[in-house]
């Protein structure tokens, strides 16, 4: 089998820059288990004050994981691009036809070997894979319902853009119950983040200074502003929040 290419699946062509140009597959391994760290400690503190902290767990980790890493749609487009049916590419790889089913509807986390399998039966790569945006499309559209979930509970996050490993800027969809927020300890993100309120009433603390903001209220933060907000309203508070670099 011939291996599928990064430059026929992305057009783009792997370029050094005086280090390794290609990255090392055990690098990539370890990526996998890091990846969404941040992530998830900021999810972490973002919890009903009366419960604890992160309730989640370990099989719902990994797929929230996953989904991070945007493994299921980027399984579906590298087995598309390789002419292969889920059908075929399980018989290959010596798994369910369920089971590639699951993964690219991102309901089921691989393990590494799994996925090792999976792409060796294309073939291509761990790190040409992981390469690959999921989307190269310069319009994406979406309803509320196709938001990407990071969170549910307490504190609901959506973001859009999630198709798009490539993009400089991301934007979240907020969403906090009476009394929840970010957190005892203050957030610290390194580069610049702005936040419109569009319902309720929060509490930012930031640079040393407290503001309760509602609807239509606002702020922006530049640079590595330690920074916390809480809903102390009585309803849902939602705010739309951009940041850039991206998070995920």
């Amino acid at each position: 089998m011939r291996s599928l290419s990064f430059a026929k699946l992305t057009g783009l062509s792997k370029r050094g820059d005086g280090r390794n140009a290609v990255v090392d597959e055990m690098q990539v391994s370890t990526r996998i288990a890091e990846q969404g760290t941040f992530v998830r400690r900021k999810l972490a503190t973002m919890a009903d004050p009366k419960k604890s902290k992160f309730e989640a767990g370990p099989k719902a980790r990994a797929r929230a994981e996953a989904s991070e890493l945007a493994v299921g749609s980027r399984l579906k487009a590298v087995r598309e691009a390789a002419g292969l049916s889920q059908r075929e590419l399980a018989k290959r790889a010596g798994v369910t036809n369920a089971t590639v089913s699951m993964i690219e509807q991102e309901t089921h986390a691989p393990s590494l070997a799994s996925l090792h399998r999976l792409l060796i039966s294309i073939p291509i790569s761990l790190a040409d894979f992981f390469a690959l945006p999921v989307s190269q499309k310069n319009a994406l559209f979406y309803n509320a319902e196709d938001l990407a979930v990071v969170s549910r509970g307490v504190a609901d996050l959506r973001v859009l853009g999630s198709e798009r490993r490539d993009k400089k800027l991301q934007l979240f969809l907020e969403r906090y119950k009476p009394g929840a927020g970010t957190g005892e300890d203050p957030i610290i993100f390194d580069g610049e983040t702005a936040v419109i309120v569009v319902e309720g009433t929060i509490e930012v603390e930031a640079d040393g200074e407290i503001r309760r903001l509602s609807k239509g209220g606002g702020y922006q933060l530049f640079g590595r502003v330690p920074y916390r907000l809480r809903n102390v309203g009585k309803t849902v508070a939602v705010v739309a929040c951009a940041c850039t670099p991206p998070i995920i």
